[in-house]
């Protein structure tokens, strides 16, 4: 049986022991592997590992909601380890890096799919690897869907964007941009020009807030303000703006107002820090340039000023309830309580829901039913990621495209080649670069606190800083044991396990496991397997390898 790769070696570990990132990510990236192989400076494997479920490395590098992260394992220690900035760091090594492989042998058949984001993308980048011919419609004029749109500048790079998207186009995809479908082309007219149809149109139309003077001049939608920010425009702003709302969008519309010259930015939330889903390190940088948040407030008004355009807003404090329909504690309003916010500029970041009907008036209000293979009532018309489910994170999407285009094969093949089958293709080489060119950073400087749109406010990891922090990884999942024959007894295991769960013991001649009763016997240290916590530390500490996990060796 030939000899493993490191990386191949890795990929079959996860699946035997997955670790509690890998079993968080949506597409089940197999971080542990890509750290690990980082710290030993094996970088081209350690990207073989982080891209090879994620057609989007580069934007996932820099905007993904990273829920490995949050059971990070190591953050019982201190902090957790920064998975998604290695992941960074891996993407910008590499040219032509999203495109594992090259495109199976044509099957001859069509698919369209609507929307360019992140679920589009994915679905377009699987189903083009078997050998389908795929062709995006994508509204806006750039590729990206919620990553081109709904991100800034400041945080996801448009040439990250742009590369793991050129690279989907080097399989083949074609993606037609400024197309609507339901304007310019017709869902009909797709089902009848193609073997398939992949709705992945995203969640779009923003929430309206329900109270008095919601419309007027003054009041803007948090997407549209970002889109126009994020496709280079200068959108109004005010001198003294507030953001109603508590999640990644708002942090975004409120560090973007900072950028567009306002002098004060104040985010106005009606719960607390806890039920919202920003990571600490997004909201930490949101509060050290300038913007101001405040909790337990529900809004009840926008006020209007004498030009008739937004003076204000009145709300109202809240304290916390029994737990709604969300899981989290509902505020409750405290009588009494109400003030008003003085602000030129209100910013709606209230959430967005999908918008079938703009698609097809014939899907009417609320996103088509689909069954298990994420089907319509339509045979051959698909539909997922947002588009579906309603507004979730960028990685949920990456996930829902891959797993809509293993359907969509499964029912090309079943419908038009019940007897054929269609060989995968061979990974792809990937050349190496020590800095990522492509990558451009432009240093615009304007706004407030010398603030720009495009100064990207995340320095890369250098080399030096990726393998110290991939070393922080304890290889968790592990289901270590200790070969006797070549433990020295250094100790470097049990200095190293949190658990306390290594102990020295004896050898006897026979062989027999004993306690320590003299001078001639031979001491090995074992692992109590009922106390451990298969973190991993004495594996990676074991100078001599007597510590071994079944199936898996760095030597």
């Amino acid at each position: 049986m030939p000899k493993l790769k490191a990386h191949e070696q890795l990929a079959a570990w996860g699946k035997l022991y997955p670790a509690p990132c890998q079993a968080a990510c949506p597409v089940h990236t197999d971080a542990r592997a890509y750290v690990t192989l980082t710290a030993k400076g094996r970088f081209e494997q350690a990207f073989r590992a982080a891209s090879a479920p994620n057609p989007l490395p580069s934007i996932c590098g820099r905007a993904c909601s990273a829920p490995c992260e949050d059971v990070c394992t190591r953050a019982e220690m201190d902090r957790p380890i920064r998975i998604r900035q290695l992941k960074r760091f891996l993407s910008d090594r590499y040219v032509n890096h999203a495109a594992p492989g090259a495109p199976g042998p044509s099957t001859g058949l069509r698919v369209a799919i609507i929307g360019a984001g992140p679920a589009g993308l994915s679905a377009a980048h699987e189903l083009a690897l078997r050998g389908h011919e795929v062709t995006i419609l994508e509204a806006a004029p750039e590729p990206g869907g919620m990553a081109m749109l709904g991100v800034p500048r400041f945080r996801l790079a448009q040439g990250a964007i742009a590369r793991d998207v050129a690279a989907i186009e080097e399989l083949g995809v074609t993606i037609k941009t400024g197309v609507r479908v339901g304007a310019d082309v017709t869902l009909e007219q797709l089902r009848r020009d193609n073997h398939a149809v992949f709705i992945a149109a995203g969640a779009m139309r923003p929430n309206d807030l329900d109270v008095l003077n919601a419309r007027i001049p003054g009041v803007v939608q948090a997407l549209p303000f970002l889109e126009e920010a994020n496709l280079g425009g200068h959108p109004e702003c005010g001198r003294h703006v507030a953001v109603i709302g508590g999640g990644y969008t708002a942090m975004d519309a409120a560090r973007t107002a900072l950028r567009l010259g306002a002098e004060t930015v104040t985010v106005l939330y009606r719960r607390t820090r806890s039920e919202t889903e920003v990571h600490d390190e997004e909201l930490d940088e949101t509060l050290h340039e300038g913007v101001r948040i405040e909790y337990l407030v529900s809004p009840m008004r926008i006020v209007a000023g004498a030009d008739g355009r937004a003076a204000g807003m009145e709300f109202v404090r809240n304290r916390l309830g029994e737990k709604d329909s969300s899981g989290r504690a509902r505020p409750v309003p405290i009588p009494g309580s109400e003030f008003v916010f003085e602000a030129d500029m209100v910013v709606l970041a209230l959430g967005q829901a999908p918008d079938p009907e703009r698609v097809d008036p014939n899907l009417g209000q609320k996103p088509p039913q689909t069954d298990e293979a994420m089907m319509t009532a339509v045979p051959g018309v698909f539909a997922g990621g947002d588009f579906i489910r309603g507004a979730s994170t960028i990685i949920e999407a990456v996930a829902d495209g891959k797993t809509a285009a293993e359907a969509i094969h499964r029912y090309l093949r079943e419908t038009w080649s019940p007897d054929g089958g269609w060989p995968e293709s061979d990974p792809a080489g990937l050349q190496t670069v020590e800095s990522a060119p492509s990558i451009e950073v432009r240093r615009a400087r304007g706004g407030k606190n010398g603030l720009g749109l495009d100064d990207e406010v995340e320095a890369p990891l250098t080399k030096a800083a990726a393998m110290a922090e991939g070393l922080r990884c304890l290889y968790c999942g592990l289901v270590p044991e200790v070969i006797f024959d070549k433990c020295t007894a250094c100790q470097a295991c049990a200095l190293v396990c949190p658990a306390d769960c290594i102990s020295r013991v004896a050898i006897d001649e026979s062989g027999n496991v004993h306690e320590i009763e003299g001078i001639g016997d031979v001491l090995v240290y074992q692992i109590q397997g009922e106390a451990c916590i298969r973190c991993g530390r004495c594996f990676g500490a074991c100078p001599t390898g007597a510590i071994v996990v079944e199936g898996f060796s760095w030597r």
